[in-house]
């Protein structure tokens, strides 16, 4: 997928959707081959990639320095690794809430289950937060039916957990607003930047993934200057006032030409 401007309007085309020029190699070399071979379609070079976009990977992080461009991580998945740390600290309450969901989808369960709501238990899995929240919002659906089931009753938490249940779920549906947030089409990278500096301002914790120098992020530099950029803001170039690599960037991100990769 490529983003450029064209017109003051975002664009962001899907170039190809195929196979790898080589299915069995999936290494950053390979992966630019086959790029290259794309833009070749569109009459474009590998010249017209200004920076590229996507999760922090190796192979990522490599193409990226093969290309000679900055590499821009990917907020959501920034974020989604943010929660999970977070998630942590709340383990033994998540794990009781599986525990639960797991055994009401055993087969006598759910057939109790049944006759008393349409709604079937949810489980986690360990790739992306939302999973988390799905099952927490799971739960509270369906919790008066699940403690009905003689059968879950033996394991089934505590008033003083389900009290900590709640505040978690108060936590999740904070969580699951800025979720919808960055995954917003016209979502800038300054207005990115706000909506992590409110959630490290809020949950401190989350700074480990979320700062603008966290360790997950590979070129601050380039990323600072950008939210810049867009905020019209003076460019210093390592303390100096605004020289020629701040007029290269304005000009570069404004180029109807530039081609960014996803």
């Amino acid at each position: 997928m490529a983003s450029f401007c064209l017109d003051d309007v975002v664009k962001t085309p899907m170039l190809a959707f195929a196979p790898m020029l080589d299915e069995g190699d999936h290494s950053a070399a390979q992966h630019i081959a086959f790029i290259e071979a794309t833009l070749e379609l569109y009459s474009k070079t590998l010249d017209a990639i200004t920076f590229v976009i996507g999760d922090n990977c190796s192979v990522n992080q490599r193409m990226a320095g093969l290309l000679n461009v900055p590499l821009v991580g990917c907020v959501s998945h920034r974020f989604n690794l943010a929660v999970q740390r977070m998630m942590e600290e709340h383990k033994n309450l998540l794990d009781r809430i599986h525990c639960v969901m797991l055994r009401a989808r055993s087969v006598k369960n759910r057939s109790a289950l049944r006759l008393l709501t349409p709604l079937a238990p949810q489980l986690r899995n360990d790739t992306r937060w939302s999973s988390t929240y799905a099952i927490v919002a799971s739960f509270f659906e369906i919790k008066d039916h699940l403690a009905a089931i003689t059968d879950l009753r033996v394991i089934f938490p505590a008033p003083v957990e389900i009290d900590a249940m709640h505040s978690l779920r108060a936590v999740l549906d904070v969580m699951q607003g800025f979720t919808l947030a960055f995954e917003r089409e016209d979502l800038t990278l300054s207005e990115a930047r706000v909506l992590m500096d409110a959630l490290c301002d809020k949950f401190p914790s989350m700074s480990h993934h979320l700062s603008p120098r966290a360790a997950i992020v590979k070129h601050p530099y380039f990323e600072t200057t950008v939210i810049k950029v867009i905020d019209g803001r003076e460019i210093r170039v390592h303390g100096c006032m605004e020289s020629v690599v701040g007029n290269e960037l304005r000009q570069r991100l404004s180029s109807e030409a530039q081609v960014t990769m996803h």
